[in-house]
């Protein structure tokens, strides 16, 4: 259990482990829930098929903000300070996997590839690579050291290193432990407020800039993200 518990500590978010389940549990996945169906809601035009699952998002989001936020009586400082330290995670979380995968379509635009070659080249199925790219279901890091192989993406670009607020309080606090041996130790605390993805959030407007950006003629990288053919 110790263990499961460190590995997620850096885990990527799993949309496709709620759609399973049946129910969102906590903020983080609530936050998460809802930006994942903002993008599903950009995709549809293109991806008819993705509308199925855009409503089972948002009906388990209904279902959740029912049993935990209908009654403002019973709303606690302590949920209102989750929700927001989710939020401000959730939005890291998503702007690095919205550019990860566009620097993945980018490069498969490239090299002439379409979704079904990276499948292929990834040893998946077409609509398993197609959760991929949409941020369902998270990348293994086999299948980023693969991308990172094929088409020179630094591994920093690719695997995201985005840690929960309660996560940076642990590290803080072995920081001081250890620095009260080693000063040295110190300059960690500079690193962890310097990280790059500190300063990712989404922007005012982030889903309209998104469907303008896939309606430029110019611009058709979403479209060759989501083709099967």
């Amino acid at each position: 259990m110790a263990q499961r518990k460190r590995l997620a500590e850096l885990a990527e978010p799993d949309i496709r482990r709620i759609l399973d389940a049946g129910r969102i549990d906590n903020e983080l996945d609530l936050e998460r829930v809802t930006l994942a169906e903002r993008h599903l809601m950009l995709q549809e035009e293109q991806q008819p098929e993705l509308r199925e699952m855009r409503r089972t998002l948002s009906n388990l989001t209904i279902d959740y903000e029912n049993r935990y936020w209908s009654d403002s009586s019973r709303v606690s400082d302590a949920q209102v300070q989750e929700h927001d330290a989710a939020e401000i995670q959730a939005e890291r979380e998503y702007v690095f996997i919205r550019d990860r995968r566009k620097l993945i379509l980018e490069k498969l635009q490239a090299f002439s590839l379409k979704q079904k070659d990276l499948a292929l080249l990834l040893n998946h199925s077409k609509s398993y690579t197609s959760e991929l790219l949409n941020g369902i279901r998270p990348f293994s890091t086999n299948d980023l050291k693969l991308i990172h192989l094929l088409f020179e993406i630094p591994l920093t670009d690719l695997i995201i290193t985005i840690p929960s607020q309660g996560t940076l309080s642990r590290l803080e606090t072995a920081i001081d432990k250890i620095s009260s041996a080693n000063p040295k130790a110190k300059l960690l605390r500079e690193t962890l407020a310097n990280r790059p993805v500190a300063k990712g959030f989404l922007s005012e407007g982030w889903d309209d800039e998104d469907l303008e950006e896939q309606s430029e003629p110019d611009e058709r990288i979403d479209e060759l993200t989501l083709s099967n053919k």
